[in-house]
C-alpha cells in the first residue's frame, strides 16, 4: 500500500486489490477534479504500471497516440489544446446542428422499423451516435465500424498488460489515422510539421471516440428509462415542457454511462487527511453514492426539480476537464427520445427487454429489444 488509510475520512480509501485510490464522496471528488495536485496524464502512467518494457517499445506509437488526447493534460496545456475545438461544441454550433441530427434519428427509427430484431441498440443508439459524429468529423465509415475503433480503444485502455488488446488497438490507431487524414473537420488545425500533424489527428481521435460509447449508452439507458415507466413515457409522449431535458438529466445521474475516471497524484502531498505519494493511482466516481455502488438498472428513475438540472452529477466531469461534447449528447438524447415517442407512441419493452454490457467502468446496454406496437407511424 503506498498511503496511509484513515479511516475516519468518508469517501477515499485505498483499495488493495484495484490498488489505487477510490473516492466516491461526491463533494471529495469535485475537490479531486479541481485540484492540480491531481494529474490527468493517466495514460502515460497506466502504461509505465502495466505494460512490460519491451511492449511500450513496440506499441510507443499508440502510447504517444492516446498521450496527446487532450484529456490527458493539465492546466495551461490542456487549456491552450482545448481552444481550439471549444467554439465547434459551442451551444449555438450544436444548435445549428439540430437539423442534421433530427434527420439522423428519424433515419435510425426507420432502420428500427425494419430490424426484424427490434433491437434498438445498434439501430439507434450506435446509429445516431455514430452518424452524428461521422458527419461532424467528416469520415465515411459506418456507425458500426466506428464503435468497433471506440470499443477496442477502451478495451486497451482499461487492459494495457494485454499485447492482444495492444496489437487490435495499435491497427485502429492507423485505421483512425487514415480516415481523418482527409477529414473535413482537420482543416485549418496545425499540420505543418510531424509534431502538428500528430496533435491534430489525435485530437480529433480523441472527440471521435469521445461522442460514440458513452453517447450510445446515454441514449440506450434513456430509452429503456421512458419505456419501463409509464408515467415517464406519458409524459414523453406529451412532450411536456421541460419533462424529455429533466429525464436526460436524470439518467445521466442515476445511470451514468461512465462509472469513474482516473486522476494520478503529481507529487508527494497531503489530501482529505491521507498522505499521497506522488504517482499513485486514484479512481474518481461519477456517480455520487459509490464507485461500484450507485443506480441499478431496473429502478425507477427520480426526477431532479427543474432547477437542480445539470447541476448534481459530475458524469460530464468538472472544471476545465468539463466534457466538450455535453451539449451535443444532451441533444442527441432529447431528440431521440421525442422522435422516438411521435414514430412508436405504442412501444413498450419486449420480454427480457435489456442486456447489459459487463463492464466496470461504462455503464452500457449491449441490446434492447422493443416491441414497437403497430409497426411505427411516420411523424
Amino acid at each position: 500500500m503506498t498511503g496511509l488509510v484513515r479511516d475516519d475520512v468518508r469517501g477515499m480509501r485505498w483499495d488493495d486489490d484495484l490498488e489505487c485510490w477510490i473516492v466516491s464522496d461526491p463533494e471529495l471528488a469535485r475537490q479531486v477534479l479541481g485540484n492540480p495536485g491531481f494529474s490527468s496524464r493517466t495514460s502515460q502512467r497506466l502504461g509505465e504500471l502495466y505494460m512490460t518494457e519491451e511492449s511500450r517499445r513496440e506499441y510507443h506509437a499508440l502510447t504517444e497516440f492516446l498521450r496527446l488526447w487532450f484529456v490527458h493534460t493539465d492546466g495551461a496545456e490542456h487549456t491552450a489544446l482545448r481552444r481550439p475545438v471549444q467554439r465547434l461544441f459551442s451551444a449555438s454550433a450544436v444548435r445549428a446542428l439540430a437539423p442534421r441530427i433530427t434527420e439522423i434519428v428519424d433515419g435510425c427509427l426507420d432502420d428500427l422499423a425494419a430490424d426484424a430484431r427490434r433491437d434498438v441498440v445498434p439501430t439507434v443508439a450506435e446509429g445516431v451516435s455514430g452518424q452524428v459524429m461521422a458527419h461532424l468529423v467528416g469520415v465515411t465509415q459506418e456507425p458500426s465500424v466506428l464503435h468497433g475503433w471506440s470499443r477496442t480503444l477502451s478495451g486497451f485502455i482499461a487492459a494495457m498488460y494485454r499485447r492482444d488488446h495492444a496489437a487490435a488497438a495499435h491497427r485502429v490507431m492507423l485505421e483512425m489515422e487514415e480516415a481523418l487524414a482527409s477529414a473535413p473537420a482537420v482543416e485549418g488545425f496545425p499540420r505543418d510539421t510531424p509534431e502538428d500533424r500528430a496533435r491534430t489527428t489525435a485530437t480529433w481521435a480523441m472527440l471521435l471516440f469521445g461522442g460514440l460509447e458513452t453517447t450510445a449508452s446515454l441514449l440506450g439507458s434513456s430509452l429503456l428509462a421512458v419505456l419501463g415507466d409509464p408515467a415517464l413515457w406519458a409524459a414523453v409522449r406529451e412532450d411536456r415542457p421541460g419533462v424529455v431535458e429533466s429525464i436526460v438529466e436524470s439518467v445521466l445521474q442515476q445511470r451514468p454511462p461512465l462509472r469513474n475516471v482516473g486522476r494520478v497524484v503529481a507529487d508527494d502531498f497531503e489530501f482529505a487527511g491521507m498522505r499521497l505519494q506522488g504517482g499513485d493511482l486514484v479512481l474518481v466516481s461519477l456517480e455520487g453514492d459509490g464507485l461500484f455502488d450507485g443506480h441499478r438498472p431496473g429502478q425507477e428513475l427520480a426526477l431532479p426539480p427543474a432547477e437542480e438540472q445539470g447541476q448534481r452529477h459530475l458524469v460530464f466531469g468538472h472544471g476545465i476537464h468539463y466534457c466538450v461534447g455535453a451539449p451535443l449528447s444532451r441533444l442527441e438524447a432529447a431528440t431521440v427520445l421525442r422522435r422516438f415517442a411521435l414514430r412508436f407512441p405504442d412501444a413498450k419493452l419486449a420480454d427480457n427487454a435489456a442486456v447489459w454490457g459487463p463492464n466496470l467502468s461504462y455503464v452500457g446496454l449491449d441490446h434492447l429489444y422493443l416491441d414497437l406496437g403497430d409497426g411505427g407511424r411516420r411523424p
